[in-house]
C-alpha cells in the first residue's frame, strides 16, 4: 500500500474508534496526508506506506511534545527524536503523537482497552499499543522502563519489542529513569517490528531460522503470582513449538536473579533526578502518586543504588549461566488479563528484570483469556541477540510445522 492509501486508511480507524479508545494526544490529518503526498513523490523508502504513531514523549517538530502533563502543555520542540527522523527519513508517515502516562510513570492517561472500554490498555505506552491494535498505525514508538512495552502489548493484542539496552538511540526522547529506559515499539506482526528495527539501528534484517529454535520455559519466581490464562498461555505456546520440532525444556531462574525483579531502587533514584525540575518548580502539577515516588526517590541512599546495580552488573556476567543451552527463553508477559478500571494499567513484574538486566524482549499474542481478553507472551534473548530472537518469534507465530 503506497504512502497515502495507508494514511487514509488509518484515518477511517481514527474515525471509527478514537471517540471510544483515545488512544491519540495530538492528530493532524491535514498535515499527516501532505506528508503522505511528500514521500510518494520522493519514490517512497524502506517503510513508505507505514503509518506511525509516536508516544508524547519522543520530540516532533511539527507537533507537541506535551508528556502527558500539564508542565509541558503546548510545548514544540525544535528538532525530531532521533527515532522519529530516522522513521520519516525510511518513508513513513508520523499520522500524531499517541498518550502516555504521565512523564512515562504509572499514573494513566485516558485511553482504554481497544477490546474492552472499561479494562486497562496498559501503561505507560497505553496510547501506541491501543492505536496499532485498532489499525490506526501500523507502527508506534514506546518505551520501557519496567513493563511499558510488554504489558501493553500483551493487554491489546499486538506484538511489542523492546531492543537490548542501548541499542536504539534515546536523543529526543523525555527521560525518566536512564538506566533502564528504553526505546521499543509495537506492530500487528513481529517482520514489521524487524523493519523497524533495521531502520532504527542500521543492521541486517533477521535472517529466517534453518531450523526450529531450543526453548527454555523459564519459571521465575513471579510464576506463583500468574493468572491461570498467563500460565496457560505459556504452555500453549510451549505445545505449539513442541508441536514443530523445536527443543523445549524446562527453566528455572538462578539463585543470583533472585529479588532483582522487585527492586524499585534504580527507578526511584534516578527518575527523582532525572525529573528534578519538574518536582521542584511544578510539584503541584504531579499527580500524588508521581510526586509520592519522586519524594522516595530524593531520599533513596546512593549506596544502596550503587548496590543494586553492582547486582545487575554481576547477574549481567552471568548471563549465559541463565540461558544455558536455550537460544530463547519463554516466560509470562503479564500476570493476566487487563485489569478492570483505568486507574491502574497493571502489574509489570514480568517486564522488570529483564528491563533491569537489557535484554531484548518481545511480547507475543498468545491466547484470549476467560473473559474475551487477550493474554501474551514473552520470549528473551541474550543481550544483542535481537535479531535472533525476532526471527524466533516470526517462526513461532507462522505456521513452523510447514
Amino acid at each position: 500500500m503506497n504512502a497515502i492509501a495507508a494514511v487514509k486508511r488509518a484515518l477511517r480507524a481514527v474515525e471509527e474508534r478514537e471517540p471510544e479508545v483515545r488512544a491519540w494526544a495530538w492528530l493532524d490529518a491535514d498535515r499527516a496526508q501532505a506528508e503522505a503526498v511528500a514521500v510518494e513523490r520522493r519514490g517512497g523508502g524502506p517503510l513508505g506506506g507505514v503509518v506511525v504513531g509516536v508516544k508524547d514523549i519522543f520530540d516532533t517538530w511539527d507537533q507537541p511534545t506535551e508528556c502527558g502533563t500539564p508542565i509541558f502543555a503546548g510545548r514544540r520542540p525544535r528538532a525530531d527524536a532521533a527515532t522519529v527522523s530516522l522513521l520519516r527519513a525510511a518513508g513513513a508517515v508520523c499520522l500524531g503523537k499517541t498518550v502516555t502516562a504521565e512523564l512515562a510513570s504509572s499514573h494513566p492517561g485516558p485511553t482504554t482497552n481497544p477490546h474492552r472500554a472499561t479494562h486497562t490498555p496498559g501503561g505507560s505506552s497505553m496510547g501506541s499499543a491501543a492505536a496499532v491494535a485498532c489499525g490506526m498505525a501500523d507502527i508506534a514508538l514506546g518505551t520501557q522502563t519496567a513493563g511499558s512495552i510488554i504489558r501493553p502489548a500483551s493487554f491489546c493484542g499486538v506484538f511489542g519489542f523492546k531492543p537490548t539496552f542501548g541499542t536504539v538511540s534515546p536523543a529526543g526522547v523525555k527521560l525518566f529513569a536512564p538506566s533502564l529506559d528504553t526505546v521499543g515499539w509495537f506492530a500487528r506482526t513481529p517482520e514489521l517490528l524487524d523493519a523497524v528495527r533495521v531502520c532504527l539501528t542500521g543492521r541486517a534484517p533477521a535472517a529466517p531460522l534453518t531450523g526450529p529454535p531450543r526453548i527454555g520455559v523459564l519459571r521465575t519466581e513471579q510464576w506463583r503470582a500468574c493468572a491461570p490464562e498467563s500460565a496457560q498461555a505459556v504452555v500453549e505456546m510451549a505445545d505449539r513449538a513442541r508441536t514443530a520440532d523445536a527443543q523445549v525444556s524446562e527453566v528455572t531462574q538462578p539463585d543470583f536473579l533472585d529479588g532483582l525483579a522487585g527492586d524499585l531502587t534504580v527507578m526511584a533514584y534516578e527518575s527523582a533526578r532525572t525529573l528534578a525540575w519538574e518536582h521542584r518548580t511544578h510539584r503541584d502539577l504531579l499527580s500524588p502518586a508521581l510526586r509520592d515516588f519522586l519524594d522516595m526517590g530524593v531520599t533513596t541512599d546512593p549506596g544502596v543504588y550503587d548496590r543494586v546495580l553492582a547486582r545487575r552488573d554481576a547477574a549481567r556476567a552471568r548471563e549465559a549461566e541463565l540461558f544455558g543451552a536455550c537460544d530463547v527463553l519463554l516466560t509470562p508477559a503479564v500476570v493476566g488479563e487487563a485489569p478492570l478500571g483505568l486507574a491502574d494499567t497493571g502489574d509489570p513484574q514480568f517486564a522488570r528484570l529483564w528491563t533491569l538486566l537489557g535484554l531484548p524482549t518481545v511480547a507475543i499474542p498468545a491466547i484470549t483469556g476467560p473473559t474475551g481478553l487477550p493474554v501474551g507472551v514473552q520470549l528473551l534473548a541474550r543481550t544483542g541477540q535481537d535479531a535472533a530472537l525476532l526471527a524466533a518469534a516470526c517462526w513461532l507465530t507462522s505456521d513452523p510445522a510447514h
